[in-house]
């Protein structure tokens, strides 16, 4: 198998919430994410998946959040913006945003701080 992963970053602050309600303070992360993409094959041109139309959605994506509070968005909105629930919303929307290409999507890690990374992965 072949993969490709590309990586992006942004800036943002959350609390994680218990029935809709703070269990720690307000804070903020430079946070990380890769996302991978694998294929049995490669195409006419030797791509798994073109690393640009990756990171491009990637990167699409994370400008949606960048130095917003992740509590505050509609996309999380009744969600508890945990490193795992924002690593399977990025899986979401790239397969949704890579269209038939989306099928290849392998896994989105999302790291919160370095050596504390979350992964949402297909089996």
């Amino acid at each position: 198998m072949y993969e490709v992963i590309c990586e992006t970053g942004f800036c943002a602050t959350h609390v994680l919430t218990r029935g809709g309600k703070p269990i720690e303070p307000r804070h903020g992360h430079d946070w990380r994410v890769e996302a991978a993409a694998g294929a049995d094959e490669l195409d006419d041109t030797g791509l798994a998946l073109d690393f640009e139309r990756l990171r491009h959605v990637l990167v699409e994506i994370a400008h949606r959040y960048h130095y917003k509070d992740l509590n505050e968005h509609p996309d999380f909105e009744n969600r508890s913006p945990s490193a795992e629930v924002v690593a399977r919303h990025f899986f979401d929307e790239l397969q949704r945003l890579l269209g038939p290409e989306g099928r290849l999507l392998k896994w989105v890690r999302v790291y919160e701080a370095p050596g504390c990374s979350a992964v949402y992965a297909v089996r």
